[in-house]
């Protein structure tokens, strides 16, 4: 009776085992061809390395540099514990760490698995030294996003960041992927179409010991297209050394192409930190810092101009015909309105001054007086031609518009109405004016150039293809009112009590004029803005200091260092 029941569970085995060798060879040997066919095919990635970003005189702001990772093909990569420790060991982790990339960060048998990425040049050499104790171990090289510069242009460059699942879902039909770094500010961000590399790859056989055999295709990355800017590096590296740890905004502007040869804001960044930190902390406190290094000041900060708008008042009343141009008004340090009083920033005032006198010394006794002529409905309109309100569209993301206050603006935002003592404060660029310093150095621009509002532009040329395209357009107003005008801008940097007097530089003709911008604090933002020569300009240019003190003091002393060193470069 045993020797039959164990007869019948010898049969019933091999049985079934008939039936699994049966299965696995017949039915199921198109999938185990498969299968075989797919562990001798490894497939490696080739990354399109982005395109480059130059200065106008071919110096690199934004490049790529050889970087290594290491990766193993997880079919291929069996070693003992004691192996992996030592492999952790050469990567400086855990091996723990090592075993969760193993486990949780497999795509596929045949496709490569980052173990760690960026581990430097040394590092790849030793550990292919020892590739034999390692199978499956592989180093992989690729274009990383490299800034020569550092912190240096880091607000026009702009930096990149890891796309997240959001845009993968939008722009899978564009060729990106998981892995890709996407442009986040700057230029890197506005070009991001025209930067971005296109991916290839290479399809290898392997045999059973992981060997390669031979190239069964390739395909070749696309780099991405080079930029060449308006920008000179030369001139961006001096005017960062000049705001040093101040914050605020410079901008160097050709006055006729609106080409920008050097914007600086300040505090700035180092964006090799989003591509070639292994620590995120550092990301994650640089945007946690108070003094939003981020922002681009230049365009994307709106503050209140303070005196340097006078001369869109000084505009909109000659134009309207609300003053004379040789009209005086009296400053004896201060100017009553009903129950209010508001001072000059002189307190023994001016004395009497017709317009030329007004904008040299900056007389607020004078604006108010200028400013309650025209009234809010003439301030908003010229406040409007000179293009504040509105973005400048120059190429870089995230411009600001600011504030054009008005009736109806104040209407429709704090639901009161407008009242004189609004209009007083208005005429001087204080109250609910808000403006960038992109916009004050277009203003300024304009004056100089009599009439010609200028776009801003930053981009010159893609491989090698002129894009640049200067556009400008006129505004209606007088050239008597611009010569008026540039005459007390000329006396606020040459005559002795000018505002202005601390930006003049040997051997140039200079106009500026200056803003001091209460800020509701002790504390006030300064402004200087101006242009040279003063006939026919050749650069404009604006520098704002956050918190700065008066616009005759740093900001002037700045402009005038600017002027020497354009002079010194060739620009004036």
């Amino acid at each position: 009776m045993r020797l039959r029941f164990l007869r019948n569970i010898s049969i019933l085995i091999f049985a079934v085992l008939a039936f699994c060798l049966w299965y696995m060879q017949c039915a199921q040997s198109s999938r185990y061809a498969e299968l075989s066919h797919n562990n001798r095919i490894r497939l490696v990635p080739l990354l399109g390395p982005r395109g480059n970003i130059y200065d106008k005189n071919g110096s690199l702001l934004a490049g790529n540099r050889l970087a290594f990772d290491c990766a193993v093909i997880p079919q291929e990569f069996r070693i003992e514990e004691e192996r992996l420790k030592e492999l952790g060991a050469l990567l400086n982790m855990q091996d723990s760490s090592l075993k969760k990339r193993l486990k949780e960060d497999v795509i596929a048998p045949f496709i490569p698995t980052v173990l760690k990425k960026d581990i430097g040049k040394e590092t790849a050499i030793a550990i292919s030294e020892r590739s034999v104790d390692f199978p499956g171990l592989i180093i992989q090289t690729y274009p990383k996003r490299y800034y020569p510069n550092g912190n240096i242009g880091s607000h026009v460059a702009g930096y990149l960041g890891k796309i997240s699942e959001e845009e993968i879902s939008a722009l899978r039909d564009y060729g990106y992927k998981t892995r890709d770094f996407v442009g986040r500010g700057g230029l890197e961000l506005y070009y991001n179409y025209y930067l971005k590399g296109e991916d290839g790859g290479v399809q290898t056989e392997v045999d059973s010991m992981g060997r390669e055999l031979r190239v069964l295709g390739i395909r070749e990355p696309q780099k991405g297209r080079d930029i060449t800017l308006t920008i000179d590096l030369e001139l961006e590296k001096y005017l960062d050394a000049l705001l040093a740890e101040d914050k605020g905004a410079i901008i160097v502007m050709d006055s006729t192409s609106g080409e920008i040869l050097g914007l600086v804001s300040k505090p700035d960044f180092d964006p090799n930190i989003f591509v070639g930190s292994h620590d995120t902390s550092l990301v994650r406190d640089l945007l946690k810092r108070a003094d939003y290094p981020l922002v681009n000041r230049a365009m994307s900060g709106t503050y209140p101009p303070g005196s340097v708008f006078k001369i869109v008042t000084a505009s909109a009343a000659m134009e309207s015909g609300k003053m004379k141009t040789d009209e005086r008004f009296d400053c004896n340090g201060f100017y009553v309105l009903g129950r209010s009083r508001f001072n000059c920033w002189k307190k023994s005032g001016h004395g009497s001054q017709a317009m030329a006198e007004g904008i040299k010394n900056s007389c607020n006794v004078f604006f108010y007086q200028v400013g309650r002529r025209v009234g809010v409905d003439g301030l908003a309109e010229y406040t409007l031609q000179y293009g504040f309100g509105r973005p400048t569209e120059i190429d870089l993301p995230y411009e600001a518009g600011g504030i054009v206050p008005s009736r109806a603006w104040k209407k429709r935002h704090k639901r009161e109405s407008w009242y004189e003592g609004d209009t007083v404060n208005y005429a001087i660029g204080q109250g609910y004016l808000l403006v960038t310093p992109l916009q004050i150095l277009q203003m300024v621009n304009t004056i100089g150039t009599e009439g010609k509002l200028v776009k801003p532009f930053l981009v010159k040329e893609i491989e090698a293809v002129e894009v640049s395209n200067p556009q400008k357009r006129d505004i209606n107003i007088s050239k008597n009112t611009f010569k008026i005008i540039k005459e007390g801008m000329k006396k606020a940097v040459e005559d002795a009590g000018g505002t202005a007097g601390n930006a003049g530089a040997s051997g140039l003709r200079i106009a500026g004029k200056t803003g001091t911008a209460e800020t509701g604090t002790d504390l006030t933002h300064a402004w200087f803005a101006g242009f040279s020569p003063i006939c026919e300009p050749k650069i404009s240019l604006v520098v704002f200091v956050e918190y700065g003190g008066k616009g005759g003091g740093k900001p002037s002393k700045i402009a005038s260092g600017i002027f020497g060193k354009l002079r010194e470069m060739g620009y004036l």
